[in-house]
């Protein structure tokens, strides 16, 4: 039908009309054009009569862009009650007929049910861009329009209004008093870009009404535990409830189980409808479809098998093809299966921020005895442990279980192992036997337990290697080179791609973002590092510790996965990490070799600053100035095994001796020369010189510096020359090491009994001592 042929049907001459009121040509397009799109649309159509005369002739038809404004904008509830009330009585008869529409003797039109099936055949035409198959024929259909099925609603509201809150040994509560809806936003991260802002749609409060403005054919993307399946289930049970007035029928779908030999509309949509009510057959739901009176809700895209993807993809893009006018959601993590899924919208389930995780937590602890639990979770969740680790707090699924188990996990603060060990467990391992809505199904391996075997040594190398995120080729390089996977039952299906699966699906240890894998979060890494290295052979063990000795701990973020190895096993730490490393420091050396290879392992450089303190003395006076001292150079160790062992003992970290004799002038370990510049400093009208650094090639040709650099300002001699202050140096100790007896200046100081670096010396070397004792040279 063109688009001449419907406005054709209503013109009845000037003696009468299909539409109260619009007997010219001109009127009838425009009216209809009007009952289709809101007022705020009207200012972008025609104001002359003569281009809606042309509509009418077909002399000239709208621009697409006119088409693409009504379907953008269709405004279906409008355009049938404007209709309704304007359709001509006394010709209606005749035009449906011309819609061939057939009413038996005595049969009353239905005008609501007609102004319905209008709106879908004008909408049919606007996405042709003028033209579409008859469909009022089809739409006419009284019991497809406005029933409802009390049955069904009432069967499906009992399944779903209720769930069994994870981690809580099976405990059933209503879905609405302890679910929070996670906000959705068409754009995958929050930007703080204005302008990309803009374009961002967000929904508050979600249902399927509000996500339809958006799209009708929407996909929910979000990583393993944020809540897709609890707002799939939220979704429903708020048009359940309403079914009764509206007719909308939301069906809700499992897509796990989905194989290429299914057929989606009759072994899935229909199926479940009639499961819950038998009047919902075959015929009765293509009716239902073909009227646009469905919400079809599908949960678990991610977890079709990977043989069965193309099928889907072709399956759900046919289905929404034979019945455009249905409202399709189908909830997924971001994978393949949902990237070549066409004409679908995505929205993204945002994390829980401050409000929604302290809202989760009132709602699942309404029922507590003790009101002082819930400030002690909070207070567990903001502890500086957990504040490091914040997806605790912002991941639906891992809140859940901090808050379910609190009295359990509580005790773990401090014992980083064990909480993560808890953790890992319950969701890895435990969780399928509590909910089945998160059961895991591992492609890769026989069950968790192969997985995690894999899955271990995958933390530990990538570990060492300082990744926490991972594009695909970097990902299977580490696989390939995974010794535990060929060693599984069945190493065949541990490949690259049903690795990153299970991952990301069935453990919910990490997640896709972009090109990227990335951990959900890094403590989980840390910890199967560190039971890895417990369960690895000494020499293995050994070989690990050697690698550490010249790696900072700034290059691991932190020592918590050592900790967590020496949670494991303190002797294994100790034998194979400690005893190795400082029997290369105090193995039979003289104490003077000990005390520079303590330095050298410890710290491996080391920077201090020589100030001249009698040439400070005569410029401040000389210029009734105040001399600002520089900031001390703060040294950290150079290996986080010294790092970690100097904590167990309680030494401070930090190296810092700032002023040194004039006699540790080295001039192969200076770095910077250090000059004043006169200041005025305001807020106490006071002057006053301040150092600056010049690197070295600067300090050395001074006047080539002059020439290229602002230093008007800089302190002069009486010759007009920049006085030198001082000089900073960084020590190489393994220099030092080489020619000790050339640096005793330094050495002797530096080994002064009220230093405590020799303190620290000391500590260490009587550690050694007892490691010996204990466990042998």
């Amino acid at each position: 039908m063109r688009y001449t042929d419907f406005f054709s049907k209503f013109y009845m001459g000037r003696s009468s009309s299909g539409i109260l009121g619009h007997k010219s040509k001109e009127k009838i397009p425009e009216y209809f054009m009007k009952a289709a799109l809101i007022e705020d649309c009207y200012d972008r159509l025609p104001t002359s009569s003569s281009s809606y005369g042309k509509w009418f002739d077909g002399t000239r038809s709208p621009e697409n862009v006119i088409w693409g404004l009504v379907v953008s904008n269709f405004n279906e509830e409008g355009f049938i009650d404007k209709v309704t009330r304007d359709l001509n009585d006394s010709v209606l008869r005749n035009i449906m007929v011309s819609f061939k529409i057939e009413l038996d003797e005595g049969e009353a039109p239905d005008k609501r049910l007609f102004a319905y099936a209008l709106a879908k055949q004008f909408y049919a035409i606007a996405q042709g861009n003028g033209n579409a198959d008859d469909v009022v024929e089809h739409f006419y259909k009284p019991d497809a329009h406005i029933i409802s099925f009390p049955e069904y609603a009432d069967r499906t509201k009992s399944k779903y209004e209720k769930t069994e809150t994870p981690f809580s040994d099976g405990e059933e509560r209503l879905l609405e008093d302890v679910y929070v809806c996670n906000i959705l936003s068409s754009r995958l991260t929050d930007t703080k870009n204005r302008h990309s802002r803009t374009q961002e749609k967000t929904i508050l409060n979600a249902n399927l009404d509000l996500i339809a403005e958006y799209s009708k054919k929407v996909i929910l993307v979000a990583n393993g535990g944020i809540g897709k399946s609890m707002m799939l289930q939220h979704l429903f049970l708020e048009s359940i409830q309403n079914h009764m007035d509206t007719g909308i029928l939301p069906i809700m779908i499992e897509l796990r189980d989905f194989s290429e030999n299914n057929d989606l509309f009759n072994d899935y949509i229909v199926k479940t409808a009639g499961t819950f009510d038998r009047n919902l057959t075959n015929r009765k739901m293509d009716e239902l479809m073909s009227s646009g009176k469905c919400q079809i809700l599908m949960d678990g895209a991610d977890e079709i098998d990977p043989s069965d993807i193309n099928a889907f993809q072709r399956q759900i893009v046919e289905l929404a093809d034979r019945y455009p006018y249905n409202q399709y959601v189908i909830a997924s993590r971001e994978c393949d299966v949902i990237k070549a899924v066409k004409g679908f919208s995505k929205l993204y389930l945002r994390p829980f921020n401050r409000e929604q995780s302290s809202t989760l937590i009132n709602n699942l602890l309404a029922d507590s005895e003790d009101e002082a639990i819930r400030d002690k979770i909070i207070n567990y969740l903001e502890s500086e442990y957990l504040q490091k680790h914040k997806v605790f707090a912002s991941n639906p699924m891992l809140l859940t279980f901090v808050i379910m188990k609190y009295p359990i996990v509580d005790p773990f603060e401090g014992k980083k192992r064990l909480f993560y060990r808890t953790v890992y467990d319950a969701i890895v391992c435990g969780h399928d036997e509590e909910k089945k809505g998160y059961s895991r199904v591992f492609r890769s391996a026989q069950n968790a337990e192969e997985f995690t075997k894999v899955f271990r040594e995958f933390c530990a190398v990538t570990y060492i290697k300082h990744e926490v995120e991972f594009d695909l080729d970097t990902f299977d390089e580490y696989f390939s080179n995974l010794v535990t996977k060929d060693t599984l039952e069945n190493p065949k299906i541990m490949t690259s791609k049903n690795f990153i699966y299970d991952a990301c699906a069935a453990a919910c240890m990490m997640y896709e973002e972009d090109i990227k894998l990335i951990y959900i979060d890094p403590g989980f890494q840390e910890y199967l590092f560190a039971q890895y290295y417990f369960l690895a052979a000494p020499e293995e063990l050994e070989t690990l510790g050697r690698t550490l000795w010249d790696v900072s701990i700034t290059d691991f973020d932190g020592y918590d996965a050592f900790e967590m190895l020496y949670e494991f096993s303190t002797e294994k730490f100790e034998r194979y990490f400690l005893k190795p490393y400082l029997h290369n420091i105090f193995n039979s050396k003289s104490e003077i070799i000990e005390f520079i290879s303590f330095l050298r392992y410890g710290y491996r450089e080391f920077e201090y600053q020589v100030i001249d303190t009698e040439m400070v003395a005569v410029y401040s006076s000389k210029n009734s100035a105040e001399w600002i001292h520089l900031k001390p150079i703060i040294v950290e160790p150079s290996s986080i095994i010294f790092s970690i062992l100097l904590q167990r003992l309680d030494i401070s970290r930090f190296l810092c001796l700032s002023v040194f004799e004039n006699a540790l002038n080295y001039p192969e370990f200076m770095t910077a020369g250090i000059f004043g510049e006169h200041y005025f400093d305001p807020q106490d009208n006071k002057k006053k010189i301040i150092p600056r650094r010049l690197l070295r090639q600067d300090t050395n040709d001074l006047q080539a510096y002059e020439r290229t650099h602002s230093v008007e300002n800089y302190v002069r001699d009486d010759d007009q020359r920049l006085v030198c202050f001082g000089y900073e140096y960084k020590v190489d100790f393994d220099k030092v090491l080489e020619e000790p007896e050339d640096y005793s200046a330094l050495i002797n100081i530096l080994k002064t009994p009220e230093e405590d670096v020799w303190k620290a010396f000391c500590k260490v070397k009587g550690c050694y001592e007892e490691l010996i004792k204990k466990y042998g040279d």
